[in-house]
């Protein structure tokens, strides 16, 4: 599999063409600006990379039933017990016409759905703060193990298992940047169901002196243990 050359663009975020090939206008630029500063010889050494952009276009992402997965989340049922149950007595209280004790039962799912968006949240931020610092024990430690994880940053096609995932945050967290990255974060929205949550927000990440662009970004997190960690990262470049 041979590597093609990239060009940055004037964004500085590299851009896919629908044939799957690299384009960008620095012709000595041949990764994302993510992992363009990872040195020659640790690129060469990590054929990842290569695979990834080769196979962008002819990558698909697996659908993995609950279960299948070595510590993929519950069934379903058993996510989302504690709601059903507290809706299920909120209806009787109502048919009943226990409005004092649907008022607390009501205030229970609230409590509820606030603060499992909140520990979401918290592990969204776990995420970032780990990424603009050049942390990668961190990074490690956010991260959900299984084949099922996969990352894709902006500009590369998607890189699949715990392994390699934590190989390419490695490279970005070793990078020549001056670290703490500015990343700016607009647009947050969360939502949750059971042991699965998702994050959607835009990405405004910049370096010393450059700017990367805007990337709209999706961050899937998977509870596990009573802790949330993040099992799909998926950043995608748009035009100013």
């Amino acid at each position: 599999c041979r590597r093609r050359r990239l060009r940055a663009p004037s964004c500085g975020r590299p851009r896919v063409r629908r044939s799957g090939k690299w384009r960008s206008s620095s012709p000595i630029t041949t990764t994302p600006p993510r992992l363009a500063s990872a040195s020659d010889d640790a690129v060469r050494r990590e054929p990842w990379l290569q695979i990834a952009a080769s196979n962008f276009n002819r990558s698909r992402i697996c659908h993995v039933k609950s279960g299948e997965a070595d510590g993929y989340p519950k069934t379903e049922e058993d996510k989302l017990a504690d709601e059903e149950t507290l809706q299920h007595n909120l209806d009787r209280a109502i048919r009943e016409e226990d409005y004092a004790r649907a008022a607390k039962i009501r205030d229970d799912l609230r409590i509820l759905h606030e603060g499992t968006e909140a520990s979401v949240l918290a592990a969204n931020t776990r995420f970032y703060n780990a990424f603009k610092n050049g942390d990668f024990t961190a990074m490690y430690s956010i991260w959900a193990k299984g084949d099922h994880v996969y990352v894709v940053h902006p500009g590369a096609g998607r890189i699949s298992g715990y392994d390699v995932v934590l190989q390419s945050w490695e490279m970005v967290c070793n990078a020549d940047y001056e670290f703490p990255l500015n990343i700016d974060l607009k647009n947050i929205e969360v939502h949750v169901r059971g042991d699965l949550g998702y994050v959607t927000c835009l990405e405004l990440v910049k370096t010393k002196g450059k700017s990367w662009g805007k990337q709209i970004a999706t961050n899937v997190f998977e509870k596990t243990d009573g802790t949330w960690y993040i099992c799909i990262h998926h950043a995608s470049h748009i035009e100013e």
